[in-house]
């Protein structure tokens, strides 16, 4: 046990700055939550058809393995061959498909450590639009640099995603910008309910409740 004990006491100064960071990350995104009702069927129907031409429709395959250890039938929708790796490409491409032309034309801005980030840099630089993204100093630095390849503006702020945000809606400079939220976001959300259709048309046998 003694090994373990002179473990845990050298973590501890980790585990308590981790918590730290976990309150405040939390605190942050507590604010201006949108309503539970704010994404309906309807808004999932319109960016399935809005974002269509401009994502992969993945693959949704049943996967031997997990349907026999588990005894159902499970399907992998394989989100990972999207450009950038990932299903947040769905609702960036929405959210950014459903501004104003004013929007557009002054440009977003987001808060994000990794796939939202790629996400907005890529489709905004498919649809003309800048884009600005302030990334904690953990983001992971292929993301940093994938980010730029992909044209975005940069801004390396904060140690956590939730000092990243508050910068990113505070700083003076980056006024005018349009924020989008990488999860609390209504055309976010609808844009990722897309999933949903796509899976439905793939597995037509699907169960439904």
């Amino acid at each position: 046990l003694e090994p373990l004990a002179r473990t845990m006491r050298r973590l501890r100064p980790y585990l308590r700055d981790s918590s730290r960071r976990l309150r405040a990350f939390s605190s942050a995104a507590a604010h201006d939550l949108p309503a539970d009702d704010c994404v309906r069927f309807e808004d999932v129907v319109r960016a399935h058809h809005r974002i269509r031409s401009g994502i992969v429709r993945t693959e949704c395959r049943p996967s031997y393995h997990l349907s026999n250890m588990t005894g159902c039938s499970i399907h992998l929708k394989k989100e990972q061959s999207q450009v950038t790796g990932s299903f947040k490409e769905r609702g960036a491409r929405n959210a950014i498909m459903s501004l104003s032309e004013e929007q557009r034309r002054r440009g977003v801005i987001a808060a994000s450590a990794g796939n939202h980030a790629l996400a907005l840099a890529w489709h905004g630089s498919q649809l003309g639009v800048p884009v600005t993204v302030v990334m904690p100093t953990v983001a992971p630095m292929t993301k940093v640099q994938n980010c730029r390849l992909f044209g975005a503006n940069i801004i390396i702020h904060g140690d956590h995603i939730g000092e990243a945000k508050d910068y990113a809606l505070q700083d003076p400079a980056l006024q005018g910008l349009t924020y989008i939220n990488g999860y609390d976001d209504v055309e976010v959300i609808a844009g990722t309910g897309t999933l949903g259709i796509e899976m439905l048309e793939q597995v037509p046998d699907c169960p439904c409740p």
